[in-house]
Order: C-alpha cells, then structure tokens, then sequence
C-alpha cells in the first residue's frame, strides 16, 4: 500500500494512460493536490467529491477516481517553478501512505525524471495533446 502516481495522455473518457510513473514522490503529491483543488474549486464547493473527509484520509489530497489533474501551460510553469525550488513550498507534513518521512531523498531521486516530465509535457502542450496527472494511494 502506499502512493502510485502517473501522468500521461488522457483518453476520450478523461482517463489518463501512464507515460511517467512515480512511487511515493510526496512532494509532487501535494503540488498536484494543490493543482487538483485549483482546477475543481467549484465540485469541491458543492460537495462534488462526497468522499473528501478526515474519516477516510482524502484530507490529504486527491486520490484515484476522482478525474486528476488536467495538465495545462499554467499547471507547467508552476511546476517548473516548484522543481527548481525543490518543491520547497510543497511539503507533505502528513502522508504515512505517501513516503513523507523520506520526501527529501525523493525530490533528488526524482530530479532527473521530474525534469524530463517537464520536457515531455512541454512539448505535448504545444501539439495540443490533452496530459494529465492521476494517482493512487
């Protein structure tokens, strides 16, 4: 048990299909549920997403099955900003099942794909591919 995460080509059914795969990368994590809350502030509001609750840890972000992250030039250039600061403004101060208590290590280990990512959707961006980002935990 613990934190997947994925980004890829979304299909017609908004289903993202993995390019890029992470396994408890917690600060990538919270940037995207910070992303995730952006892009549906509105569902969230109206309690959309029923399942956002202490009771069942979705306190700490977003979890499969509930759509992910559209990735657009916006959500690129803050994490362009976010990888050259080590994701400094993302820390996971809770996440057991995301690897928080090794965030650190996983920023550094997953410096060269993170910036790979970023090329990656860079370029779909600009062929007008729709990406997004999606997890599971």
């Amino acid at each position: 048990m613990g934190l997947d995460q994925y980004a890829g080509f979304r299909d017609s059914k908004g289903e993202v299909h993995e390019e890029f795969y992470w396994r408890k990368h917690a600060r990538l994590q919270v940037f995207f549920a910070k992303q995730f809350r952006k892009q549906k502030e509105k569902e969230l509001s109206t309690l959309k997403y029923k399942n956002n609750t202490m009771e069942d840890l979705q306190h700490l972000g977003f979890n499969g099955g509930q759509g992910g992250v559209t990735i657009t030039e916006e959500v690129v250039k803050d994490l362009e900003e976010a990888i050259k600061n080590g994701y400094y403004d993302h820390f996971a101060n809770d996440g057991f099942f995301w690897g928080q208590q090794f965030q650190e290590e996983q920023v550094n280990e997953y410096k060269a794909q993170d910036e790979k990512f970023l090329r990656w959707c860079k370029q779909r961006l600009k062929e007008k591919k729709e990406i997004g980002y999606d997890c599971s935990w």
